[in-house]
């Protein structure tokens, strides 16, 4: 089917499917909020929980609250364009006049596309090139721009470049339109930094420069609905791992590091003064972006990720990064780490697990070990092409069985059927360990750590924190829940 036939397709066929979506309570309050600001000529930015129906807040604004207005539906991947599409077009009942422009769809038929749909959906990346090839007022000719994963817009760390590629252009371009922005949280900062000074500040700072007469909907206003009835609560458990020859590399490593951080504190006591009072309030991650000298913050750089690696990385992986450091020889690393060895203990006790991982070396080593124990494994990392039938076969498999995921491959999942997720590396972002272990919509998750090293005093900070910012479904995991 060429593109020009599939697109009409969806609109020739809206007869033949039935429309029955009734919103939660919730859910209704949010349109109307939405409704209300944007009748003041005002943005929208929307923080809604996982799972709790974005994509019905979608749909109903495409078809029942704004069914006359033209719309640009921005989704962030290639993946979930093609999810959305799915349910838009087959799952939700289908759209008037909806349009989508994919990968393969050439410019002059993607403006075609844009001039005569009513609702277009298609990537950042995308559609910037079609703007730039386009007449200037293509981009006005939309009412509302929906954008899905609003936060992720923004640079973990930015300097010149704030905004994400290609964002800071295209909100340009869309300056007449209204945009409703969508995501599962916005309660993190990012780093703002030049040569001279660093900067920590909240997303949402940044969004309203970026998203002018901007109103918020935020979680805590949806209270006194129903929507208690739907947060699924997940329960946290940080687990301490016992690993002697981990701890002793840890030490060593750690304390090199402290060195390299006194080493940039005392270039920049004597030549950047102001900078350096900025560290002491922002931590010691502004170290990285000092402005000294190149091989000071090589050094820190190279601690840090090694320290990283010894925490996420089984002994094979890790050799290479360790042969050059000193006082450490590759005969302390232990055969297999204990962490391992927690996540087969915890599969045995568990009907349907899932394991988070940073790196496929180790998401195939527990793989190995789960054969071995007779556990039926399932892995979903970036190599995966077809990760909808991994995920089917997981989802159906009867008996026990463990999916284990790298980051890559667990983007824009959901696995209700999983009782038990484990963070086998933490990472420092609160925002993104809050999307991982939502994953299982509830649940419980179990956050591994070496004792007696750094980590743990990292996992218990983001743990904290994590509760800290997510009351409503976070809370930690009691004795009378064991």
């Amino acid at each position: 089917m060429d593109s020009a036939k599939q697109h009409s397709w969806w609109n020739t066929n809206l007869s033949k499917i039935d429309r029955k979506i009734v919103p939660r309570e919730y859910q209704k309050l949010i349109l109307d909020l939405v409704k209300l600001h944007t009748k003041k000529d005002k943005s929208v930015l929307l923080e809604l929980d996982c799972g709790m129906g974005k994509r019905v807040i979608t749909y109903k604004l495409l078809t029942s609250i704004f069914p006359e207005k033209k719309f640009l539906l921005i989704v962030l991947s290639s993946s979930s364009l093609f999810e959305t599409k799915e349910f838009l077009a087959e799952e939700y009942g289908g759209v008037e006049g909806f349009n989508w422009i994919g990968p393969g769809v050439g410019n002059k038929f993607a403006q075609k596309l844009i001039k005569e749909g009513r609702v277009i959906l298609c990537t950042p990346q995308k559609l910037n090139n079609i703007f730039k090839k386009a007449p200037e007022d293509l981009p006005k000719k939309f009412d509302f721009v929906i954008i899905n994963e609003v936060d992720k817009i923004v640079r973990r760390m930015g300097s010149k470049r704030v905004l994400t590629y290609p964002w800071t252009d295209l909100l340009e371009r869309l300056t007449g339109s209204l945009i409703i922005g969508m995501s599962g949280t916005l309660r993190d900062s990012h780093y703002i930094c030049d040569a001279d000074q660093i900067e920590l500040r909240k997303e949402l700072e940044t969004l309203k420069e970026f998203i002018p007469n901007v109103e918020f909907i935020f979680m805590e206003y949806l209270a006194g609905t129903d929507i208690t009835e739907y947060v699924k609560e997940t329960t946290v458990e940080a687990k301490p791992v016992e690993d002697p020859a981990i701890q002793q590399i840890s030490q060593i490593v750690t304390e090199q590091l402290k060195q390299a951080y006194q080493e940039i504190r005392k270039e920049l006591s004597e030549e950047n003064p102001a900078y350096l009072a900025q560290v002491k309030k922002i931590g010691p991650q502004a170290l990285f972006q000092a402005p000294v000298s190149t091989d000071l913050k090589s050094k820190a750089q190279s601690l840090s990720l090694i320290r990283k690696y010894l925490f996420s990385m089984v002994s094979d992986q890790l050799k290479k990064f360790l042969w050059r450091l000193p006082d450490v020889s590759i005969s302390m690393l232990p055969v297999m780490p204990k962490k391992i060895t927690s996540v087969i203990e915890i599969a045995r006790e568990s009907e349907k697990l899932v394991v988070l991982c940073s790196y496929i070396k180790t998401a195939k080593t527990i793989r190995d070990f789960l054969v071995r124990e007779k556990i039926k494994p399932f892995v979903l990392t970036g190599q995966v092409f077809d990760k909808n039938a991994v995920l089917e076969d997981f989802r159906t498999f009867e008996g026990k069985a463990v999916l284990i995921m790298t980051p890559v491959g667990e983007r824009d999942i959901d696995l209700p059927e999983a009782e038990t997720l484990i963070v086998f590396d933490c990472v420092r972002t609160i925002k993104t360990v809050y999307q991982r272990i939502k994953r299982i919509r509830g649940g419980h998750s179990i956050f591994l750590y070496y004792n007696q090293t750094y980590e743990a005093k990292k996992v218990h900070a983001v743990i904290s924190n994590l509760l800290e910012r997510y009351p409503w479904s976070t809370k930690w995991k009691t004795e009378t829940e064991d």
